[in-house]
């Protein structure tokens, strides 16, 4: 195979454990000083481009949340020459209007996890990076865009509460997001994001609403065993549409790269705490 740049990565969430499609694909072990990654990660042209996909879960879904080798991951994307990279996860609605197998952009995040591996550096020399905005603004427009041409339900921005997992929120927990305005709630964004905005990697996250959570009970399905057949049909549905919307997306990249790579504005978010 010619040796093409690899410059778009796909991390699949739940449900999402291939690309298909791809064409003369081949399975690429990235070993990284952070260990190894949560599978192999699959190589091969899309639509006329290179891509790297990577199952966030394991193709088995054998990790948890908060199991992810999430360093790992970026790193070894890093490594392959990606430069974006789409982010898609399953996530519950706790917004009214945004509805089971509706799409949302996420420009926010609010985390609730705890004991993940969130530094980059080990040595003496982390970081403070800034967060203001964790999602790549440029790579969310062209989801938006294209995503609405396909007539897609997709709304613009959102917030994502993201859990630690892998329990669902109570009741309780879930009225209380509610309440503060957040959108959706999901258990795998962060410290991903982090991670990719740190190794100076344009990132957006996609979230795939499965069901109502808990708290907006009374909007309609949520996940409960009564409509676990259901979540499931809306699950694999979304997944399909998120695979027409790669084609896209790829394509558009292809043709008008330069104007959605952003320029590698990390160094200026570094904070020198150490006086000279």
């Amino acid at each position: 195979m010619k040796k093409d740049k690899i410059k778009i990565g796909i991390i699949g969430g739940s449900g999402f454990y291939e690309l298909p499609g791809l064409k003369q694909a081949r399975k690429v072990k990235v070993s990284t000083k952070y260990g190894k990654t949560s599978d192999v990660i699959t190589v091969g042209k899309y639509n006329g481009e290179m891509v790297a996909f990577l199952p966030r879960h394991g193709c088995n879904h054998y990790l948890p949340p908060h199991k992810i080798p999430y360093k790992a991951n970026i790193l070894a994307l890093r490594n392959l020459g990606v430069e974006y990279i789409f982010a898609f996860c399953a996530a519950g609605s706790l917004n009214s209007k945004i509805k089971p197998g509706d799409f949302v952009v996420l420009d926010q995040l609010v985390n609730f996890t705890w004991g993940r591996d969130t530094v980059l550096k080990e040595d003496g020399n982390f970081v403070h990076l800034s967060m203001e905005n964790p999602y790549s603004k440029k790579l969310s427009g062209l989801v938006y865009k294209n995503a609405k041409k396909e007539k897609f339900k997709i709304h613009k921005s959102g917030t994502v509460v993201v859990i630690q997992g892998p329990r669902f929120n109570t009741k309780a927990e879930s009225i209380w997001f509610c309440k503060q305005g957040w959108d959706v709630v999901n258990m795998t964004q962060y410290p991903e994001c982090y991670f990719a905005k740190e190794f100076g990697m344009s990132y957006v996250g996609i979230a795939m609403i499965t069901d109502y959570d808990i708290g907006l009970k009374k909007y309609g399905m949520t996940m409960s065993d009564k409509n676990i057949d259901k979540v499931a049909g809306i699950f694999k549905n979304n997944i399909v549409k998120a695979r027409k919307l790669i084609t896209v997306l790829v394509k558009e990249l292809k043709v008008e790269k330069v104007n959605y790579r952003e320029v590698n504005n990390i160094t200026p978010y570094y904070i020198d705490m150490k006086l000279k």
